[in-house]
């Protein structure tokens, strides 16, 4: 599809670019570079059906090719479909076990769903989105991944800046910006781009960094990036926030094949700009980013935490007790929550989260209904394959049966008897079947469905 490209949009870029203006346009007509990442959450990860021939430098799970997103390896958590120069942004934020991290724009969850793949199920990781829609899909995105350590929220920053002063470890801010590296990959965004629409993003832009140096510890890393090429939305608003904020200092990112400095004569001739990094269409096997790394002064210290009461019932942990031991090996009883009819495992019982529009707070264990507690498919697809008693393999034509809401009729009587088992198709867990009467009753969610 050809990227119908605006005069104004022509006219900027030949200025700030002279001759080679022509490749990066010549380049935005070309075809996107599909890519996809491994989750080393999951058991024995690699075990997929994608070939893993041509991986990305920068990146130990990311991978050149395109996959099907009705594949079990997509449907069971095992791959994420990344665009490859998006990958590098958390490479460069440098997630550990025991941090506390902040995705602050997190919608879809490419971004977060890597960073939390790097915590192995540990430390804290808040992903936030402000648009209420998108906050649904990144709350899906993260329950497919297998994901534990993850609160999901719904706020605007400013709402973060009240109950969060200086908490969090390391903060992503992956701004909304003017898009203009998607072209070639969305060219319907091109309708929505104007002169005054960049400015508009970069001046909102500003707002967040703003309030994401108060979220920063002292010693924390604030990781910046966008995906458009535009200097006001890049060089300009990092040249305007160093300079606002004498304690943040940008830090050199390592640059790969194809990669760039930023540009200073296009930030106020500021010559630290040349420390963050570009990636143009032309030049990189990838769409077009900007990414920077600044560190606060100070020492990192760890917040005191208050925790809030779990809510749990009298018979709770009884009910919960009684699934375990039917169709479990083993039950983790760690940092439980109860929200209404549900039961977390949470990712925080920290005070500060109260008030804040949560979607959810961890791991979705299940719920509880009358006299019982019904698992739910977070868990199954968070869960090791060991510690179920019980795990059926689907033949291909039970897996698509299932997939349309079937349940699957057993021509004899099987070797098990508990009521909740764990479903695999090619080896990898997807969902929980509820066993009665030689019959495998259907509890996909419907919404997953096909």
């Amino acid at each position: 599809m050809k990227v119908d490209l605006s005069q104004d949009f022509k006219n900027k870029y030949r200025n700030l670019m002279g001759k080679r203006a022509e490749k990066l346009f010549e380049a935005i007509q070309d075809d996107s570079q599909e890519a996809f990442r491994l989750n080393p959450l999951k058991s024995n990860f690699k075990n997929v059906s994608y070939s893993l021939n041509k991986p990305i430098e920068y990146s130990n799970i990311g991978y050149f090719g395109e996959i099907n997103g009705n594949s079990i390896d997509h449907l069971s958590g095992y791959v994420y479909s990344q665009e490859p120069s998006a990958m590098y942004v958390t490479e460069i934020l440098e997630p550990q076990t025991n941090d506390k991290i902040l995705d602050l724009c997190a919608a879809p969850g490419s971004k977060t769903t890597y960073i939390a793949s790097k915590m192995a199920s540990q430390g804290l990781l808040v992903s936030n989105e402000i648009n209420t829609k998108r906050a649904k899909v990144l709350s899906s995105n993260i329950e497919r991944m297998g994901i534990t350590n993850t609160v999901v929220t719904n706020n605007s920053p400013k709402d973060f800046e009240k109950k969060f002063d200086q908490f969090f470890d390391k903060v992503l801010v992956d701004a909304p910006c003017s898009g203009e590296g998607m072209f070639r990959k969305d060219p319907e965004s091109v309708k929505y781009w104007s002169l005054d629409y960049v400015e508009q993003c970069a001046n909102r832009q500003r707002h967040i960094l703003d309030s994401t140096y108060k979220l920063l510890k002292e010693g924390g890393t604030l990781v910046y990036s966008t995906c458009t090429f535009s200097p006001e939305e890049n060089e300009q608003n990092i040249d305007w926030f160093l300079k606002k904020y004498p304690d943040m200092h940008l830090v050199p990112v390592k640059k790969y094949s194809g990669m760039e400095d930023a540009k200073p004569e296009w930030g106020n001739d500021n010559p630290e700009l040349s420390k963050a990094l570009r990636m143009f269409p032309d030049q990189f096997n990838g769409e077009g980013h900007f990414m920077c790394k600044m560190i606060k002064d100070g020492t990192l210290t760890e917040p005191k935490e208050r925790k809030i009461n779990n809510g749990l019932k009298k018979d709770d942990l009884q009910y919960v007790q009684k699934f375990a031991k039917t169709n479990l090996n083993s039950l983790t009883e760690n940092n439980w929550l109860r929200i209404s009819d549900f039961l977390y495992q949470a990712a925080s019982l920290d005070h500060r989260f109260k008030g804040l529009h949560i979607l959810r707070n961890g791991l979705k264990l299940g719920e509880f209904k009358k006299n019982r507690f019904e698992p739910d498919i977070a868990w199954i697809l968070a869960l090791k394959p060991d510690v179920l008693k019980t795990i059926f393999e689907l033949t291909d034509e039970q897996f698509e049966k299932y997939l349309h809401g079937e349940s699957i009729i057993l021509s004899k009587r099987p070797e098990f008897n508990n009521k909740w088992i764990g479903l695999s198709y090619q080896g990898k867990l997807f969902s929980w079947g509820r066993y009665s009467n030689q019959q495998i009753k259907n509890v996909y969610p419907k919404g997953l469905r096909r």
